[in-house]
């Protein structure tokens, strides 16, 4: 990502930024960049229809620039896309005032974003894009018998290659002929995936897994291909595949293949590994230590104010909320966190680990000392809340009680 120009004015947080997304990960941290209310300005295609005076009526299209407040937030993770819907707030000779517009944003084209207000993560998430080192990739192959998928793990997101699936015969005894033939399919199928999917140049680790011996077979099977095949790319990089134990060849597997600390250490410089290990640690202290974890807003703003916090994991989801004050409540504790010595995780929704994370709430925290208190006082307010709430209001009669007293 190139960052073209930056006018931001850190004491009333007003300005702009101007950037250009040079690569498909990019446009994830646009996604992340970009909130609903904001100005963007982008060149784009719009359907124009010219008339002329004797009523003939004459489509073009053509290269305009045009400047929307941004209604709609659609992002593809699969295409990398990013599409903008909004309605114009600077006229030009193609669209007027008020007119609404969807504005993709486009790979190698600036684009210009005002914002009212730049907090510490979006200042945090420019920097983000400034850097780099941040750009560490690693591909996972998960497999199965008639299932495997290969996919791309970025820096901010899972992204799928390719899915192949083909149908196995049962193996009902050794030397099953059709069975070898079809399972030979299958990791041809794998194989030229391998080839059309993963630049070498970028990749550092391949991480290979399944239940069993699969693995093990199809890298056995790769290995003789690309001797029969010569193909030097793969030979010369042999020693980038890595085997790890899964329970299934679907796409889940792949937080179980990085939650190993084994695998974890040898994709250390990818930045997922440190979210995986940051969740697994939580797993751990939650299953073993439960006062030394929490998750949930309440119980772990609680948690902060008394510095309790050693590592906050959040998703991106709750980073991008559209409701102002919501959102400075996040930023908030993120910030206060960090002043009080502790570690953010911000989880990808688009990656596994922030799906998992999801299932706690979206956000959550490993302590540093126990809280055996926490989860009793958000019960206790909850009881008060609903006790003021019922206060005045209508009551329930259990017709049944009545009956039993007569």
């Amino acid at each position: 990502m190139k960052i073209l120009k930056q006018t931001i004015n850190i004491k009333t947080c007003l300005g702009c930024v101007v950037v250009q997304a040079e690569e498909e990960d990019d446009m994830y941290h646009l996604y992340n960049l970009i909130n609903v209310g904001d100005a963007v300005e982008a060149t784009t295609v719009r359907n124009v229809v010219n008339e002329s005076k004797s009523g003939a009526r004459d489509k073009s299209r053509i290269m305009t620039k045009i400047t929307i407040q941004v209604e709609n937030i659609d992002f593809d993770s699969e295409q990398c896309t990013l599409r903008l819907k909004g309605m114009s707030i600077k006229e030009n000779e193609h669209l007027k005032l008020g007119q609404y517009h969807t504005l993709t944003l486009e790979l190698n084209r600036p684009c210009e974003i005002t914002k009212e207000h730049w907090d510490s993560l979006h200042l945090e998430a420019l920097a983000d894009m400034a850097e780099p080192t941040k750009k560490a990739d690693l591909a996972v192959l998960t497999m199965q018998e008639g299932l495997a998928n290969l996919c791309l793990v970025k820096a901010a997101l899972t992204k799928t290659c390719a899915k192949i699936e083909r149908s196995l015969p049962k193996k009902r005894q050794q030397g099953n002929q059709a069975y070898d033939t079809a399972l030979s399919k299958f990791f041809s199928d794998i194989y030229e995936s391998v080839q059309k999917n993963i630049n070498f140049e970028v990749i550092k680790v391949i991480l290979v897994g399944s239940p069993g011996f699969l693995k093990d077979d199809f890298l056995q099977y790769l290995l003789d291909r690309a001797v029969r095949d010569e193909c030097t790319s793969l030979l010369k990089n042999k020693s980038k595949f890595v085997k790890a134990h899964t329970s299934s060849g679907h796409k889940r597997a792949i937080e179980e293949m990085l939650s190993d600390p084994a695998v974890s250490a040898m994709v250390g410089e990818a930045k997922a590994a440190d979210e995986v290990r940051a969740l697994q640690t939580f797993y751990d202290t939650l299953a073993a230590d439960p006062d030394r974890a929490c998750y949930g807003l309440s119980q772990v703003t609680s948690a902060d104010e008394q510095l309790a916090v050693a590592d906050l994991l959040i998703t991106d989801t709750l980073c991008r909320s559209s409701d102002f004050a919501q959102r400075s409540r996040y930023v908030q504790l993120i910030d206060s966190v960090r002043s009080n010595g502790g570690k953010v995780f911000q989880f990808s929704s688009l990656h596994c680990t922030g799906e998992q994370l999801n299932l706690y709430t979206g956000i959550a925290a490993t302590l540093r000392f126990p809280l055996p208190d926490i989860a009793e006082e958000e019960e206790e307010e909850q009881v008060e809340s609903e006790a003021d709430t019922d206060e005045g209001g209508d009551f329930d009669v259990d017709y049944d009680d009545l009956q039993s007293n007569f």
